[in-house]
């Protein structure tokens, strides 16, 4: 669970960079370049979502706040990325 969270955190700070890139970058073909890597990142995110998502729903997993903090990043980072 450890290594999926730190995974995340580097994801989302990954995502931040590249959305920033997006938005600053003065040509279209640089432009188009960094959406691909915006999008490469949200299928990522959404793996580890997934992941998370199953950890959620078992009941070996007790202290469960973690998790759901870290779902709700990705998610809001995908409402973002739409």
């Amino acid at each position: 669970i450890d290594r999926v969270m730190k995974k995340i955190d580097e994801g989302v700070e990954l995502f931040d960079e590249t959305w920033e890139k997006v938005y600053t970058a003065e040509q279209q073909n640089q432009k188009e370049k960094y959406e691909a890597d915006l999008k490469k990142e949200i299928k990522k995110l959404q793996r580890l979502r997934d992941q998370i998502k199953s950890w959620i729903s078992s009941s070996d997993v007790k202290d469960k706040d973690p998790l759901l903090e870290a779902r709700k990043l990705i998610e809001t980072k995908m409402e973002q990325f739409k």
